[in-house]
């Protein structure tokens, strides 16, 4: 009996051991530190490519495997008449996902009377009123106008950390934003004009500029995922790559 009691624990212990082994990819992984990662530094590299006169950016193979995984992309949007302003993406790869959550974001509408002109000629004032929309209240009579589900990508710091476990989403994602600004109609009270103006701010994404920060990804190839990072600074015309890194 004690034979047999001893041979079946035996065969327990050795059916637990095995599920015990970490898998590589379930391995902590450090911003910055490069144990157990295969870097890349892309420091005074001159990455960036023009794809045509108002775009520009580059491709990134951040496993190495022949194919490109990721794409910095800026591009210049709007006319004179609204303004010209600079726009930068990540565009993702589908075997590719980013560290980051979903959050809900909510837009809100500020009403401001933001100045007033007089014409002497026809004897009217201008009265203009800016209807502006943000994700940052402005007061806290501000209205929500709407409240969408986004995918908010994490800017992390060196010595921070993630896994596996974390939450990663496959998409693109806007660093840097354009503001919109643009007349919506006039009223005229007696001797008064009341100009309206669509004012949309540009503070839905707020990627930090001009600091290094961290982008963690998960990507899929060969049966298996590996985490990594990409180190960078968001200027305000471009994306400098300064590393990445990928678990060996």
């Amino acid at each position: 009996m004690k034979k047999a009691l001893f041979f079946a624990l035996a065969l327990a212990a050795i059916c637990i051991i095995p599920s015990c082994k970490k898998d590589p990819a379930q391995n902590k992984v450090v911003f910055g530190n490069s144990k157990g990662m295969s870097v890349t530094s892309y420091e005074n590299s001159p990455l960036v490519e023009q794809y045509g006169h108002d775009s520009w950016g580059y491709f990134i193979d951040l496993n190495n495997d022949g194919q490109n995984d990721v794409q910095f992309h800026s591009q210049t949007i709007g006319s004179p008449g609204v303004g010209r302003y600079i726009v930068t993406e990540l565009i993702c790869h589908e075997n590719i996902a980013l560290l980051g959550d979903i959050i809900n974001q909510q837009r809100f509408l500020h009403i401001d009377t933001v100045g007033c002109s007089i014409d002497d000629s026809i004897m009217y004032m201008y009265i203009y009123i800016n209807h502006t929309i943000t994700c940052n209240q402005i007061d806290e009579t501000d209205s929500i106008v709407s409240t969408n589900e986004k995918f908010s990508l994490y800017a992390n710091n060196a010595g921070q950390s993630f896994d596996s476990g974390n939450s990663f989403m496959s998409t693109n994602v806007t660093l840097k934003n354009r503001p919109y600004y643009y007349p919506i109609g006039e009223e005229t009270v007696g001797n008064i004009i009341y100009q309206h103006m669509h004012d949309e701010k540009d503070d839905c994404d707020t990627f930090p500029m001009d600091e290094e920060k961290y982008i963690g990804f998960k990507i899929a190839g060969n049966d298996k995922s590996r985490l990594g990072w990409m180190k960078v600074i968001l200027h305000h015309d471009h994306v400098e790559l300064l590393e990445t890194a990928i678990q060996k």
